[in-house]
């Protein structure tokens, strides 16, 4: 138990100074700091977009939402009725075929028997 604690408190440390290197060779360079920065910009307006946008239109997105909640919920009750209704069908298909075995075996029989006093 000890040595797991160990190994993941170096596996930390090990992942900060990663990162602080990488961070540290990324700002060396001035053209990557550039495009770090122009990604960091984008990734923020982008945010602030998505933001804005779901604020400006937050009615009509629970307004779909809960529409979209109540169709899925038709769909369900449809389906459930469906699949009762393929359930009565499946049990009236085996009925029927009971019905069709017992009366071939019936007629097999009477041919057997009409056979028999021939």
């Amino acid at each position: 138990m000890e040595t797991e604690k160990k190994g993941c408190q170096s596996l930390c440390k090990g992942l900060w100074i990663g990162g602080a290197v990488a961070l540290t060779i990324v700002l060396a360079k001035k053209e990557w700091r550039q495009k770090l920065k122009e990604e960091v910009t984008d990734l923020k307006e982008g945010t602030t977009e998505a933001v804005t946008f779901i604020r400006d239109n937050r009615q009509q997105i629970f307004d779909q939402v809960r529409e979209t909640a109540t169709e899925v919920s038709q769909v369900i009750r449809d389906i459930s009725e469906d699949v009762k209704k393929l359930s009565e069908t499946a049990g009236h298909l085996k009925e029927s075929s009971e019905e069709i075995i017992q009366a071939t075996k019936e007629a097999a029989e009477e041919v057997k028997q009409l056979k028999n006093k021939e």
